[in-house]
């Protein structure tokens, strides 16, 4: 993890493509996604998980009001208890402070999880212990 690090949101993507696929989950195609807003869904059996992504363009003043941006998107999306949700930054430490700031009974009520992407490709899911999610 570096301090500050661009990490286009293409490239973020494409990492958790990646990770998806080595967890078993497939990505449904991008012109089949029903509501073209939502940046990652994919599936395992049963199991449908949906991921926002959120890489600003700047890495500055924009860190905070990207992250609010980003869970303001995920809880929008949030219509089916059998889904997973997460949202997925940058591995920086301003996102990493953001989301340990978070407060727990916010994680725990939304049972969002959050995959921290490194600009190696490494993917960190980080998650409140007390809640148990579909496809763990």
């Amino acid at each position: 993890m570096k301090n500050i690090e661009y990490l286009p949101e293409k490239k973020i993507k494409y990492f958790l493509g990646e990770f998806l696929a080595s967890q078993g989950w497939t990505r449904k195609a991008e012109s089949i996604v029903m509501n073209r807003d939502i940046d990652i869904e994919a599936y395992r059996g049963n199991d449908k998980w949906i991921i926002e992504i959120e890489s600003p363009d700047s890495l500055t003043s924009e860190i905070f009001y990207s992250f609010v941006s980003v869970l303001g998107r995920i809880l929008q999306r949030m219509d089916n208890n059998n889904c997973k949700y997460s949202i997925a930054l940058p591995d920086i430490k301003p996102f990493r402070r953001l989301w340990e700031r978070l407060p727990e009974l916010a994680k725990n009520r939304a049972k969002i999880t959050v995959l921290f992407v490194s600009e190696t490709g490494a993917v960190d899911e980080m998650r409140n212990s007390s809640f148990s999610l579909i496809g763990d």
